[in-house]
């Protein structure tokens, strides 16, 4: 991490997110039941969605960074895609619960009210904390690299845009006679629900079958160490996530004529190298063989031989 209060907030980001969504759900239901606006009461939803998420953060992020041990010689790390995996079908249910609801409102119900506009300051009021709370934990996740970390400022975000659209649409039923817009809002924003609870779902079981960094990833960390002096190729590069931290196994080609220290020193340079242009490395093995175009090389020697083996017994003959 680059900045010293980055551990702070790592350690202290779900605690803070759990008691501000706490706020923010009583006070988007509470406003929601009194103003007649069901898109405020799903987003209290949004609200209890996110205080399950800040709890997550505080479990995943104690439980991912424990030391190695015995039974878990890989660590802990993902505990974060495990919770993220439970929360990913909590939600998913949550969001098809509110669909039916919201389309059996629009159906059903033949005379719609529209909302009091104490809602709309409600929903100001949550678009003001899901932003911040949006750029706070980007800038944790930046630094920390933690999945559940970064699952919560892309729910922030999304938070921001319903809390927001709400409100517009509190501010719509009552300038343009349209009562039933309210509901309508509340059928998208469970709509939007359900496809953040699967997008979820997807990612945590991508990590948990060990998942690989993405391309771009791939190229800097195969750009860094292929740069390496002594290296003259990358033949195997292996990665995966776990939890918060990069795992990677790397094969360089070296010279066939160089010796076992030589060949130790470059894999060294290029752990370096990597640690030094990648953030959050958390294992990193990095070994030496001899380069493709030298075992090529030796295949023809040793072709040529065994030609040449091959012709003997016929010259003794002549002989």
């Amino acid at each position: 991490m680059r900045y010293r209060n980055c551990l702070t907030c790592s350690k202290y980001i779900g605690w803070f997110g759990l008691a501000g969504n706490f706020a923010l759900f009583l006070m988007n239901l509470l406003v929601g039941l009194v103003a007649g606006s069901q898109a405020l009461v799903v987003g209290a939803m949004y609200a209890l969605k996110d205080m399950a998420t800040s709890v997550f953060v505080v479990v995943g992020v104690t439980l991912g960074r424990k030391p190695l041990d015995r039974e878990h010689p890989y660590g802990h790390g993902k505990i974060e895609f495990i919770m993220s995996l439970v929360f990913g079908l909590v939600l998913l249910f949550l969001a098809v619960y509110l669909l039916y609801h919201a389309v059996n409102t629009l159906l059903v119900v033949e005379h719609h009210v529209a909302p009091r506009l104490i809602a709309v300051w409600a929903a100001f009021v949550s678009v003001l904390a899901y932003v911040y709370g949006f750029y706070y934990a980007s800038c944790v996740a930046i630094e920390s690299n933690s999945p559940v970390v970064r699952i919560m400022a892309r729910h922030h975000h999304s938070d921001a845009i319903t809390a927001g659209v709400a409100g517009l649409g509190i501010v719509a039923a009552h300038l343009f006679g349209l009562p039933w817009i309210d509901t309508v809002v509340a059928f998208f924003e469970a709509l939007d629900l359900s496809l953040l609870g699967f997008k979820v779902f997807w990612d945590s079981s991508k990590g948990l079958l060990d998942r690989g960094l993405d391309p771009g990833m791939r190229a800097v960390i195969h750009g860094v160490v292929g740069a390496t002096e002594g290296v003259r190729e990358v033949k195997s590069l292996r990665t995966r996530l776990v939890g918060h931290q990069i795992w990677s196994e790397i094969v360089i080609g070296v010279d066939a004529d160089m010796t076992v220290e030589q060949a130790h020193g470059i894999c060294e340079q290029v752990k370096r190298r990597v640690a030094e242009r990648v953030r959050h490395i958390g294992s990193l093995t990095v070994d030496a063989e001899i380069c493709e175009a030298e075992i090529g090389k030796n295949r023809e020697l040793h072709s040529q031989w065994r030609s040449g083996l091959a012709r003997l017994p016929s010259v003794a003959g002549e002989g």
